[in-house]
């Protein structure tokens, strides 16, 4: 399964020191607007090519924390944006 930065897949936020998660969100942009659900999906795409480092603080994050994938945000009621916002704050 393809990961941001190909970080751990992992479903528990607590089994590491920084946790990304995609965020497919397109409820609410209007009817020009759309396919924002794709970004997450783009990033994770980008996101294996290469793993960055912090030149001038020679900090390389993936060998100094662990750093897990936890997949994307559930999409259990799309439509209803309110919800979603509520289900993404509490995930």
């Amino acid at each position: 399964m393809p990961t941001l930065f190909r970080a751990e897949y992992s479903t528990d936020p607590g089994a590491c020191d920084i946790a990304l998660a995609g965020v497919p969100h397109s409820a609410g942009n209007g009817p020009s607007k759309r396919d924002h659900h794709l970004g997450p999906r783009a990033v994770t795409d980008e996101s294996a090519l290469d793993r960055r480092v912090h030149i001038d603080l020679q900090l390389e994050p993936w060998n100094a924390s662990t750093i897990n994938d936890l997949g994307d945000v559930p999409l259990p009621k799309c439509n209803n944006n309110e919800r979603y916002i509520k289900h993404i704050t509490g995930y």
